[in-house]
């Protein structure tokens, strides 16, 4: 990151035709190393900045992050980023398209033994883009925990399954089992790429329980219509509370419920 004071001075060439125009970024200084009139070294930017041209570039007293901020801003989707061999800039897919097709066309090519792994890796992610803040999986006595998260000052642990057959009562029951040795504030959520079986559900919702649950389906649903992951997992919460139905599909509640769940992923990063 580049520090916040206004200590550097840069000449941005803004829209310029050439990738060598781009290149004539100067840096007065960078925190304590002088670099006056050494270019920033370009690796890569992409070709709609060659749309219009200005013959000559705009003058910032800021620091370079900044600026390169405001270049991106002029267009959609354009993002910066930096490496050892200098300066990046692409157009780039939304957040939640990118989101999706590293499920899709990422995890879900692994193997069997590597995609469980795989997959609670991208649900890490997932929750800390989210504002979740997610624990990996960890072991204790006697027991493997997926991982876990807080939400709504309620921390859920996370059961992941990734598996050709549908998740049934007796795995929901060894979750909830799990959960229910927690402290009584635990909740849990148990996430089943495949789904579960009807009769499963049935009869684990005939006891009590402390679990929600989300299949694939749902997953691939929230990121492909950009739904705010943290607004439907408070849903299903209530929804199980005020009906004692642990699994509901996402597309029902989000017709049901009055609020919009949009979740603007365009304003995060990854």
């Amino acid at each position: 990151m580049f520090p916040a004071r206004p200590a550097f001075l840069y000449s941005v060439p803004c829209r310029c035709r050439k990738s060598r125009q781009i290149a004539i970024v100067k840096v007065k200084q960078f925190r304590q190393v002088v670099l006056s009139g050494i270019p920033v070294a370009i690796e890569s930017i992409p070709d709609r900045l060659a749309d219009d041209k200005l013959i000559r570039g705009a003058v910032v007293f800021e620091p370079l992050g900044n600026a390169l901020d405001k270049m991106a801003l002029n267009y959609p989707d354009m993002q910066w980023w930096l490496t050892e061999r200098g300066v990046n800039m692409a157009v780039t897919e939304p957040l939640h398209v990118r989101l999706n097709q590293r499920l899709e066309n990422e995890v879900a090519a692994l193997p069997p033994q590597k995609r469980g792994y795989a997959f609670e890796k991208f649900l890490d992610l997932l929750f800390s883009l989210y504002g979740l803040s997610p624990r990996r999986s960890f072991r204790l006595t006697g027991e493997q925990i997926d991982g876990s998260f807080q939400l709504d000052h309620t921390t859920y642990l996370v059961e992941a399954k990734w598996q050709e057959e549908l998740t049934g009562n007796r795995e929901l029951q060894g979750f909830a089992g799990v959960v229910g040795s927690k402290a009584t504030w635990a909740r849990g959520l148990f996430i089943s790429y495949s789904g579960f079986s009807p009769d499963g559900l049935y009869a684990f919702e005939r006891g009590p329980k402390s679990v929600i649950c989300l299949s694939g389906d749902e997953l691939r649903y929230i990121l492909s219509h950009d739904l705010d992951l943290a607004r439907v997992l408070l849903l299903k919460a209530r929804h199980a509370a005020e009906t004692g139905q642990v699994f509901v599909p996402v597309e029902q509640l989000v017709k049901r419920s009055s609020a919009s769940i949009a979740s603007g992923s365009s304003s995060k990063s990854s």
